[in-house]
């Protein structure tokens, strides 16, 4: 009797043993999605992509991991190689089920050099224009290319002003913008327009390069600022009130406040489109089963203020359909 009672007291401590082990061990069956941001918390196109991502992929139904690679504000390749070979040595640990990547350097630095040949599913968003210079055949990939509505904007202003020829682009200078000064000389060519590229590092390079600008040029393109170091949102408002004397434009909302016209993309539209397109794959089709896309929704924009500065009146038709910045 003894024995059997024994026996009894210890099958009760193997199992509450196995209990507890399971309890400090808990399984889980949330696939795991890895998101790397090229960029850094704070840059709004990459921060409405980031915030519409997570959204999508809740905690109690999904394991999210998220890298931020700070490559805008941190712009040299050799910062970006080593970024991304952490990087990589990091999500190999995490074990996901699939890659996110948004913006154009986490496909060149990271997605191109360490993903060929693997099994591993990527979805990218965000890469300006084109994916062809990245060779990722043996990815198994798909995407959402980010096409601004450039040609749009400038024809739209042309519209307005039909003499205008000399177009300066003035921006940062990171990879997104020498891409896009090989690739985009032809578009300004079909609409009727000569182009100089500046592509600056301050934000007083900036400044000395839109002052000259506007003695020199008949309209000037700003795509975007992130990288300039040193900017200054109030000052630059002041500044390019004292100085603006031709139209500037733009295709991001949050250049607005320094341009007079724009017709600017929508973030979220990507950050939707990859959230969708991953839990496809994740259901079970292949990332070659989906081609890659290119956005379609924009939004239009008039500061009046600087539009009453340089007196420019758009027609009852534009007003209808803009956003009014004052």
């Amino acid at each position: 009797m003894k024995s059997n009672q024994n026996n009894g007291i210890f099958s009760i401590i193997i199992i509450l043993s196995l209990f507890f082990q399971n309890c400090g061990q808990p399984k889980t069956n949330k696939q795991k999605v890895v998101y790397v941001n090229s960029y850094h918390r704070g840059h709004p196109s990459s921060d409405e992509i980031m915030d519409v991502i997570i959204g999508e992929f809740p905690t109690d139904s999904f394991e999210l991991v998220t890298y931020i690679m700070d490559t805008k504000r941190n712009s040299s390749q050799d910062y970006a190689e080593k970024k991304s070979a952490r990087l990589y040595d990091s999500i190999i640990l995490v074990d996901p089920d699939i890659v996110i990547v948004s913006d154009d350097n986490a496909v060149k630095y990271l997605i191109q050099p360490y993903f060929q040949n693997t099994d591993l599913p990527v979805v990218f968003c965000g890469v300006n224009w084109s994916d062809k210079e990245y060779d990722l055949k043996a990815v198994k990939v798909t995407g959402m290319l980010e096409i601004l509505p450039l040609a749009e904007t400038l024809i739209t202003m042309k519209s307005f002003y039909p003499a205008m020829k000399k177009l300066l682009v003035l921006t940062e200078n990171t990879t997104t913008s020498r891409k896009e000064e090989l690739i985009l000389d032809s578009l300004y060519n079909r609409v009727g327009l000569s182009v100089e590229h500046e592509l600056v590092n301050d934000f007083d390079s900036w400044k000395t390069q839109f002052k000259e600008g506007n003695k020199l040029y008949d309209i000037i393109y700003i795509p975007t600022n992130g990288a300039i170091k040193g900017w200054d949102s109030d000052e630059a408002v002041n500044f390019v009130y004292q100085h603006i004397s031709v139209p500037v434009v733009t295709c991001e909302d949050f250049m607005m406040p320094y341009a007079v016209l724009g017709i600017t993309k929508l973030a979220k539209e990507q950050g939707i489109w990859v959230s969708k397109t991953t839990k496809r794959i994740l259901k079970g089709e292949s990332p070659f089963d989906i081609p890659v896309t290119k956005n379609q929704e924009s939004a239009t924009w008039l500061n009046a203020r600087l539009a009453e500065k340089i007196d420019f009146q758009p027609d009852k038709e534009f007003l209808d359909k803009a956003k009014i910045v004052n």
